[in-house]
């Protein structure tokens, strides 16, 4: 939650909030009165209990002293606005981090860095560029003879990430700039941020951080340069927590457009509410305007949030309505079988209904679904209701080494790749519908999944005739897929039938007709008995995947595919070996 959400929060038990803290305080009409934040009795500090003001306090004795409850609550307990929020928070009953399995980092750390501060030819440097030793103090920047040391420091204070700038190589533009192996990101400049901070710009490179501090506006710098999509903002996964204390966020990218590429993907995460763009008109970065003689405070006072999502001229998607000519049949995950990939895709936006009967293989050949996404470079979050992770991590094992059983070595290859990209949400029995929309926008925001299953509808609290209801949440899930660019697969069962041996149909879908009429695509799966119940080798598959409806192509292929028992894969022909995601040495 935002300190503005949780402030709403106190406003509504204001009352008890204002006993809590002042507790020799008394009830003067609409309002709450004390001496001062100490809380001694008398009259000069005013707490409104109600109306337009409801709320909002000020200390007439100081002058100076007032505002909404969080402040109420810092200055009258003495606390840094991070450990108010931490004891407002828990006063309120307020826990919003929910639960979920989180794999456990293998990333080494970085060595400590031997270097000084900077001096001589590289305080020059940063000079040139209006940068001063309060400022490099604060960010702790070291230096290596001619390199710059740039320390990226975790929540617990641990060195994650070193930035080097080597000045002695650059020229004509060039930058030689490098970092340790495999790090884990987080944005830059924590150290130099107060907890009494309440207001922070997140901008592109260290340099500009500096410049920000040096006209005594807080910054940070994301750690990987600009560019959209999710990989280039993995430090928001890690830096999360702190960032939720800020009121307000501005953004400040560089206005060249790779810069301009990457504010869209951390708003979205961050949240539209709370973010401001910063618009830095002729000059290129805020290191640029700020030697310029600028005033860097005055673009904040012009910052801007986003427009909503939904109003948007329809040329503004110009690039993407010209790629939709060009690459259409190459947007979204691709199921993991070749026969599909000209015809079926998984697209982001979009919802899909993943049916079957009872025993007909259909959370198995899902399990393979998502495997085959992460080999795609997706990360996907199951919430599955009706398979414990014991039973299903073994299904997914197997299909990822491809054979019965993965030895050691091969176990902690499955580890890495598995890895931060398969998520569970862990819930038995029926879930409520709220809750698993609820974490799946978390995992969305922290982690940047995008796939989610639902395993399946008939466990999210809904009754077999509580036709409503099932279509209230199908709906809320494709609201969830469209906001945040995600692909859902909704799992739900098939009318019971006397006859299993025939392909079932899009009519034979359990429950409300509307959800196969509301979701983008639905896939029926079935599987052969009547081959099985021959028991000899035939040439006929051992699985049909039915596409029944496909609302973005119109293609709806009927696929036959083959099972191998001891990778638990399907494959696309009999003689077929099945895949191995990982190089088990064969």
């Amino acid at each position: 939650m935002t300190p503005q959400e949780i402030n709403e929060i106190l406003v509504g038990m204001v009352d008890t909030v204002a006993a809590h803290l002042l507790p020799n305080g008394k009830r003067e009409g609409k309002s709450w009165c004390a001496g001062s934040v100490a809380g001694e009795p008398g009259q000069s500090l005013r707490l409104c209990l109600s109306g337009a003001r409801v709320g909002v306090w000020s200390d007439f004795s100081s002058g100076d002293k007032g505002g909404d409850l969080l402040d109420l609550w810092q200055q009258s307990r003495g606390l840094s606005f991070v450990d108010t929020l931490k004891e407002a928070k828990d006063f309120a009953g307020i826990s919003d981090t929910p639960e979920m399995f989180t794999p456990k980092r293998t990333k080494g750390k970085p060595q400590k860095p031997q270097c000084v501060k900077p001096k001589d030819d590289v305080a020059a440097w940063f000079e040139g560029r209006a940068i001063f030793p309060r400022s490099l103090d604060a960010y702790k920047v070291g230096q290596q003879g001619s390199v710059i040391v740039f320390p990226f420091f975790s929540p617990d204070g641990e060195l994650e990430l070193v930035k080097f700038r080597d000045l002695s190589a650059e020229g004509e533009g060039k930058k030689k700039i490098w970092s340790n192996n495999d790090p884990e990101y987080h944005l830059f400049g924590w150290q130099a941020i107060d907890d009494n901070t309440r207001e922070v710009v997140i901008c592109e490179g260290e340099i500009d951080a500096l410049s920000w501090f040096q006209q005594s506006i807080p910054a940070l710098s994301i750690p990987q340069g600009g560019g959209g999509g999710d990989k280039q903002i993995v430090w928001i996964e890690n830096d999360y927590d702190r960032l939720q204390r800020f009121e307000t966020i501005y953004i400040s990218m560089d206005m060249d457009r790779t810069g301009q590429e990457a504010i869209e993907p951390i708003i979205s995460r961050l949240g539209v509410d709370r973010c401001k763009v910063v618009d830095l008109g002729e000059y290129k970065d805020a290191n640029e305007a700020h030697c310029d003689g600028m005033t860097l405070k005055n673009y904040l006072a012009t910052a801007k949030t986003k427009d909503p999502e939904e109003l948007k001229r329809l040329t503004n998607h110009h690039d993407e309505i010209m790629d939709e000519f060009e690459n259409h049949h190459l947007v979204g995950i691709r199921l993991p079988w070749v026969k599909t990939h000209h015809t079926i895709r998984l697209r982001p936006a979009e919802i899909s209904v993943w049916a079957g009967i009872n025993s007909h293989g259909k959370s198995i050949s899902l399990s393979h679904v998502v495997v085959d996404a992460v080999a795609q470079g997706a990360k996907a979050c199951i919430a599955s209701m009706e398979m414990k992770p014991r039973k299903l991590g073994r299904k997914m094992y197997q299909q990822v080494c491809g054979h019965e059983k993965p030895d050691q070595k091969e176990a902690g290859q499955i580890v890495e790749f598995l890895g931060d990209n398969v998520w569970l949400f862990e819930a038995y029995g029926t879930a409520k519908a709220d809750r698993v929309i609820e974490v799946f926008s978390y995992a969305r925001k922290r982690y940047g999944v995008q796939m989610f299953v639902v395993d399946s509808l008939a466990k999210c609290g809904y009754g077999e005739d509580d036709y409503n209801g099932q279509k209230a949440f199908v709906d809320r899930l494709m609201e969830f897929a469209g906001k945040n660019n995600v692909h859902v697969l909704l799992v739900v069962h098939m009318r019971k039938r006397e006859d299993e041996n025939k392909i079932p149909g899009k009519m034979d879908i359990k429950g409300t007709g509307a959800i196969s009429d509301m979701v983008d695509n639905a896939f029926v799966w079935w599987r052969n008995k009547p081959k099985e119940e021959k028991g000899i080798a035939t040439t006929e598959a051992d699985a049909i995947l039915n596409c029944v409806k496909q609302r973005d192509t119109g293609e709806e292929p009927m696929v036959g595919l083959f099972f191998h028992k001891a990778s638990c894969q399907f494959l696309d022909n009999q003689e077929d070996g099945p895949k191995q995601y990982i190089y088990t040495g064969g």
